[in-house]
């Protein structure tokens, strides 16, 4: 989490923008630990970066065990953690910069689970891997139907 956080802060002061991934394990998920392990990254991985900064860094959640399996996490698994997310930003910051902040899902999005996931709240975005190889899938992804 330390080594995350110095390349944040390296590429801000290079005066680049940043995507902050966070995530959890298989196993931290069997346990029900999602919340609290992404709660931990995101507040080590922001530790030292200004309110003003945060317009350039956007958040990904991308649950480890869904990352090029097909696995998946449900709507509401990836909603819960996006709201989490946006409560800690308007903590660490305020509701305003929380709000503005692009918190993306990005665990094996397909064209069979990006409308649900999109329909959520506080997600808002997909960071597409392996779909995004096959032109079909990704046109349907980039395409999402509101739901």
């Amino acid at each position: 989490d330390e080594y995350i956080n110095g390349q944040v802060l390296k590429l801000l002061e290079l005066g680049m923008s940043c995507m902050l991934c966070i995530g959890e394990s298989e196993s931290e998920f069997e346990q029900n630990l999602a919340g609290s392990v992404c709660a931990v990254q995101l507040k080590k991985g922001l530790a030292g970066v200004s309110k003003e900064d945060m317009s350039r860094i956007a958040i990904a959640y991308e649950p480890v065990w869904a990352i090029g399996t097909g696995k998946v996490a449900t709507p509401e698994i990836a909603q819960a953690v996006h709201a989490q997310c946006r409560s800690i930003l308007a903590q660490m910051y305020d509701q305003e910069t929380a709000d503005n902040t692009r918190i993306l899902y990005g665990g094996s999005v397909t064209p069979e689970s990006v409308d649900e996931l999109m329909a959520q709240p506080d997600i808002d975005g997909a960071l597409v891997g392996g779909a995004s190889l096959d032109s079909s899938k990704f046109s349907r992804i980039i395409n999402f139907q509101k739901v």
